[in-house]
């Protein structure tokens, strides 16, 4: 155990954001993000975090890590099909909060990415995280910064 480090970071998670460099993604899958399957195409790590929520993981892990301030949107969220474009989706909202509390840019930092090129950037990811998220559109891209 170790003090003031969210609980639902399991230490293979903890590891992996140890492990990261500047500038490195993680994606968090939502609960139907075909994670598997693109962390094997992409030869990258594939961790699952069963049970835990797309904002509390997203929460914690900017607890300790931070996003790229070279970035313009270190946090990037999948956009709508042209399909859903009406559909209102809640946990973006909550998303853009997480990001205000932990970014001094606030929700600026955060960008919206068309969702086969999100899969395309998930396949280059450090690591995916399959959530149990159940929210729909709840992926999110999250590029690592530098410690200062």
């Amino acid at each position: 155990m170790l003090k003031n480090i969210p609980a639902i970071l399991s230490p293979e998670l903890l590891a992996t954001l140890c492990e990261m460099g500047h500038s490195d993604v993680i994606v968090l899958g939502d609960a139907n993000f075909p994670g598997k399957r693109y962390a094997h195409e992409g030869n990258c790590k594939f961790l699952r975090a069963d049970g835990i929520g797309g904002a509390a993981l997203l929460e914690a892990i900017l607890r300790v890590i931070p996003t790229d301030s070279y970035s313009d949107t270190p946090v990037m969220l999948m956009q709508t099909m042209a399909c859903d474009s009406d559909l209102e989706i809640p946990i973006w909202k909550e998303y853009e909060k997480i990001v205000e509390r932990n970014d001094p840019r606030g929700k600026r930092a955060v960008g919206y990415m068309e969702r086969f090129a999100f899969y395309e950037a998930a396949k280059k990811s450090y690591c995916i995280v399959q959530t149990g998220e159940t929210a729909i559109y709840a992926n999110v891209i999250i590029q690592k910064g530098v410690i200062q």
